[in-house]
């Protein structure tokens, strides 16, 4: 245990005792941007820490105020590369999806294929609101039927159109509820606000 805390100590993620400023109340209210790439071990650990946190400040906050109809977003975790941290059973990243919706805590994955979100002891993908498929190859049809809400049939059809979409050509789930897909084209981030 000696061994853990002293490594994630030394890659100094954390506040130490002394340091200026003083340790964040709250990470709830702030932009951060917690690079794990380069530690060698325990990003699991990191990620489930500042994850727990974030639930227990979630837990204690009241529901988010509703104005024209529509709730405050007060935070957006982000977790890039979810494929390696889905796995993880982390309770409180579960609760953070089941529960965050009237506080307007909002979860983003990004990951390598659908096929990540299908986990034994948690259904990532029945609580997607919003799901966009870029290319990918070796994708299941059970994974589009979740995440797209469509029919075996064609989610079998997609899986083929899947591995040979176009760079930013997306399959999402449709507006319109007699289709049961829809594809666009989507514009690079960096080409409307670079």
């Amino acid at each position: 245990m000696i061994e853990v805390l002293r490594d994630l100590a030394d890659f100094d993620l954390f506040w130490k005792h002394g340091n200026e400023p003083p340790p964040i109340e709250r990470v709830s209210n702030r932009t951060l941007l917690i690079d794990v790439h380069a530690m060698p071990v325990l990003k699991e650990l990191v990620g489930y820490l500042v994850i727990e946190r974030l639930y227990k400040e979630m837990a204690s906050l009241p529901d988010s105020p509703v104005t024209d109809g529509r709730r405050t977003i007060r935070t957006i975790l982000v977790i890039d590369e979810a494929h390696n941290y889905l796995g993880q059973k982390n309770i409180f990243l579960q609760r953070i999806i089941r529960e965050g919706r009237s506080k307007v805590i909002v979860v983003f994955f990004a990951s390598q294929s659908p096929n990540d979100y299908e986990q034994k002891f948690f259904n990532f993908q029945e609580l997607l609101e919003f799901a966009y498929i870029f290319q990918c190859e070796g994708v299941s049809a059970s994974s589009i039927q979740d995440i797209l809400g469509c029919s075996n049939k064609t989610a079998k059809d997609l899986q083929t159109e899947v591995a040979r979409l176009e760079p930013w050509q997306v399959i999402a789930r449709s507006e319109q509820k007699t289709d049961e897909f829809m594809k666009f084209t989507a514009e690079a981030f960096y080409k409307t606000y670079g």
